[in-house]
């Protein structure tokens, strides 16, 4: 072999060595690029995963607390419901004694005698409604027997507007004791709600 071939086929040779150096490397850099890559894309895809999850964790959670939040104000209205059938049935329970004469008129005379006795005053003026003003000469009857006279008892014509009961005053009016029906009731009513609610609800 002739120098000048030697010369060609040792720069071949090392052509050959270099290019398959850098195929390597190439190789080696495609594969460490691609290994990176992987990695990298199955962290995005782990970060995404993950915020979906947590994302989808926060709408059942939230979802959760709606529902909880409208069952609590169905069951509030509902238990507002009942509360409020159990006034109006004691309301109308309540003002039934007025219609029941048998037992109203000894109540109200009752009523009366207790806000004639409160108001202290030697004259009393009695309020009544309009159909207890039809019975003043039957209750005034009762009232002074009872009293011994030791009141005077004035019967105001004009009637209060109220279920029943009556209110006293002075008269002048500037001291006035209330025992309607109706104020009677409204204190009550309190009373009333606190007890039900223990004892439907135990509140």
């Amino acid at each position: 072999m002739s120098e000048t071939e030697k010369f060609t086929q040792d720069i071949l040779t090392n052509a050959r060595g270099k290019a398959e150096t850098i195929i390597r490397e190439a190789e080696s850099e495609t594969q460490r690029a691609s290994d990176e890559a992987k990695t990298a894309i199955s962290r995005e895809v782990d970060g995404i995963i993950r915020g979906a999850r947590a994302e989808a964790d926060a709408i059942k959670r939230r979802q959760i607390s709606e529902a909880r939040h409208r069952s609590k104000i169905r069951e509030q209205q509902e238990k507002d419901k009942i509360m409020q059938d159990v006034l109006d049935k004691s309301k109308k329970r309540t003002f039934e004694l007025a219609r029941d004469e048998s037992r109203y008129v000894p109540f109200l005379t009752n009523l009366i005698e207790k806000g004639v006795r409160e108001l202290g005053d030697k004259t009393a003026t009695i309020h009544l409604n309009e159909r207890d003003l039809r019975n003043v000469s039957s209750l005034e009857q009762k009232l002074n027997r009872n009293t011994s006279g030791q009141v005077k008892l004035e019967w105001s014509k004009e009637p209060i507007q109220s279920s029943g009961g009556a209110i006293i005053s002075t008269p002048d009016g500037k001291v006035r004791i209330i025992n309607t029906l109706d104020q009677r009731f409204e204190a009550l009513e309190s009373k009333l709600l606190i007890e039900a609610r223990k004892s439907l609800f135990g509140e």
